[in-house]
């Protein structure tokens, strides 16, 4: 999944969101490429053929190329240095995982380790609060539905499905509260935008951020680390 040079090992710390795919889906995507400008922490593109990537999502490719039936996926993968208290390699990926909703997710090596003999910087205790700023820059830049943190997981898994993408479970409006919390022992921190429903009840320590957002944290980047 990960080009060698780039992401290798793991675990991976990944850092996602969900957000409304609009009736111009390329510029959907083109506009989430470019307010990366705007996320406080830098974001720097190493990639020169953005463009070509964004036309590749466009046309997007068949899940099964011998299926004329075939559903097709919309992708793309950047690779990015993320700037926190050091500068981390990440991969952003975007993915088209229903006809109106994209999940856009941040993978960074995960390991409290470092690994020297893949250039892999690990992640200190000391330094998780830099990864929960940054999930909270993304959330003042994007006003997404809902964000989290966990290791190898992303935001779709807060809905408990088991079904692979596109699929329209994954509808936008399908992403309620109710769900949210149901199966989210394995996130370290949540972000849930109360302009599309307010909490009414929530079990862990909360936060209050602007723009409605609210900062839920459930685990522990050491508890559930390598």
């Amino acid at each position: 999944m990960h080009e060698p040079e780039w992401l290798k090992g793991g675990p991976f710390l990944e850092i996602s969101f969900l957000v409304e795919l609009g009736e111009e889906k390329k510029e959907t995507v083109q506009d989430i490429i470019m307010n990366l400008s705007k996320v406080r922490s830098k974001i720097e593109i190493y990639d020169k053929n953005v463009g070509e990537m964004l036309d590749l999502f466009d046309r997007g490719y068949p899940c099964d190329e011998k299926d004329p039936q075939s559903s097709y996926m919309h992708s793309l993968q950047l690779r990015v240095y993320v700037s926190l208290s050091r500068k981390r390699r990440a991969t952003l990926q975007i993915e088209r995982v229903s006809s109106n909703a994209v999940l856009v997710n941040f993978w960074f090596f995960g390991s409290i380790f470092d690994a020297s003999e893949w250039a892999q910087i690990g992640i200190k205790k000391e330094e998780m609060p830099d990864f929960t700023n940054f999930l909270k820059q993304l959330y003042s830049v994007y006003e997404f539905k809902i964000g989290g943190m966990a290791i190898e997981q992303d935001v779709l898994e807060l809905l408990g499905l088991d079904e692979t993408y596109p699929n329209e479970c994954y509808r936008f409006e399908n992403m309620v509260p109710e769900r949210l919390l149901l199966d989210s022992s394995h996130f370290i921190e949540i972000i849930w935008n109360e302009k599309y429903e307010k909490l009414s009840s929530v079990p862990y320590k909360h936060t209050k951020l602007e723009k409605e957002g609210n900062l839920i944290t459930i685990g522990s980047f050491h508890d559930l680390s390598c």
